[in-house]
């Protein structure tokens, strides 16, 4: 059940890098986008075997809430 799962995002992440690098013109824009979804598709996957770990929201708001606080 789980190799689905893995599969499933792996191909969804492979279309959606193939999509942008055919539409896109700028190398770095390419690889920009490359490896955002690669490391999504990562954290897609871990979430799959260990999920109580927090997401990327909770690790965004533990990362900038304290700069939320220091600029009230």
């Amino acid at each position: 059940m789980k190799l689905g799962s893995i599969l499933g995002i792996l191909m969804l992440a492979t279309a959606i890098v193939y999509g942008e690098w055919r539409s896109s013109k700028e190398k770095r824009a390419r690889i920009v986008t490359a490896g955002i979804t690669a490391v999504a598709a990562g954290i897609g996957i871990i979430l799959l075997f260990q999920p109580r770990l927090p997401g990327p929201t909770q690790i965004v708001k533990l990362v900038f809430g304290s700069v939320d606080k220091l600029m009230k």
